[in-house]
């Protein structure tokens, strides 16, 4: 794998290749796509009650909030890398930023489940681990359980977009190939 950094995508500098024209687009992401914030939302504070009630209680903290907040914000770029790890071998992956964020694509063709794999894998290790950690830390570790339960929800919250691109995947046949090309992603 090679990664080459684009700079700020502008809406056209992302490597485009031709994908056939059998292929057909998944459904694009939009600002209201933001909807499946909500449940995600909810696990979290089910996770929450469930320690308070449960677990012997939660305790919170300002400066383990902020915190939690800047390190999982100088984790991102691990997250995009993580994406980056998990395309097929010897593949181009392209870095880039917007003011949404940062994000990482690779036109290289792939089967729908290493697709499902690529868009999961980050929100795994740096969202579902930590708040698995969160939830069986006591809570008179205020400091780390808070730090790690924020952490948590930045990155599965910052994944939306993937578990959109999951959601959608998960309706193509077994046998779909997906393959991106400039900002869609498409599959035959």
């Amino acid at each position: 794998m090679k990664i080459k950094w684009i700079g700020k995508y502008d809406g056209n500098n992302l490597p485009m290749v031709e994908v056939g024209p059998d292929a057909k687009s998944l459904p694009d992401v939009t600002a209201g796509s933001a909807v499946i914030l909500l449940p995600l939302l909810l696990i979290f504070a089910l996770c929450v009650y469930c320690k308070s009630v449960f677990l012997g209680g939660i305790a919170f903290s300002r400066v383990s909030w902020m915190t939690g907040i800047l390190i999982g914000l100088l984790f991102f770029p691990v997250h995009e890398f993580l994406h980056a790890v998990c395309f097929p071998t010897g593949s181009n992956v392209f870095m880039f930023y917007t003011m949404h964020g940062l994000g990482t694509t690779c036109t290289t063709p792939m089967t729908r489940n290493r697709f499902i794999f690529v868009n999961l894998f980050p929100s795994m290790i740096l969202g579902l681990i930590p708040l698995t950690l969160y939830m069986v830390i006591p809570h008179t570790y205020t400091f780390l359980s808070t730090t790690l339960c924020v952490f948590s929800l930045l990155h599965i919250g910052g994944s939306y977009v993937d578990y959109l691109n999951i959601l959608h995947s998960l309706k193509l046949p077994k046998k779909a190939t997906i393959q991106i090309s400039g900002a869609k992603i498409y599959w035959r």
